[in-house]
């Protein structure tokens, strides 16, 4: 008796379908994962940052792909403010995770655009996010 292949997906296949999330201006689709987590496949384009959020509940992990970037990271004031940390610069097969509750917005500094993985649970998406700024 057989067993069933586990479902594969190709990250660039995958992102030809991707759609633009309107809330944070990034083309985004989800590559696999479960009920609980996800990975994500995502492209920023040149000139373009994603919109300040954050989580409330769950870390997020990024690899950069392709291109190059900035991220910024700060702790939420009001809804508002931020209190804003001094920004990372990002270049390809760099990783790091912005951990739950800390605001982020990750900015395309390149004549390219970024093609990143985030790996996050399923609920950032959908409703577990808050726009700041």
């Amino acid at each position: 008796m057989k067993t069933r292949a586990i479902p594969v997906a190709n990250l660039f296949r995958c992102l030809e379908t991707a759609v633009t999330d309107p809330l944070v201006g990034i083309r985004i689709t989800r590559v696999t994962g479960d009920d609980e987590m996800g990975m994500y496949i995502a492209e920023l384009e040149p000139k373009r940052r994603v919109t300040a959020h954050f989580h409330p509940h769950g870390s997020e992990i990024y690899c950069i792909l392709r291109g190059n970037a900035r991220i910024h990271t700060g702790r939420p004031g009001t809804r508002e403010t931020v209190t804003w940390d001094d920004p990372a610069d990002l270049d390809e097969g760099d990783s790091f995770t912005v951990p739950e509750g800390t605001v982020h917005s990750l900015e395309n500094t390149g004549p390219m655009p970024v093609l990143f993985l985030a790996l996050a649970p399923s609920s950032h998406i959908g409703n577990d996010r808050v726009i700041v700024g």
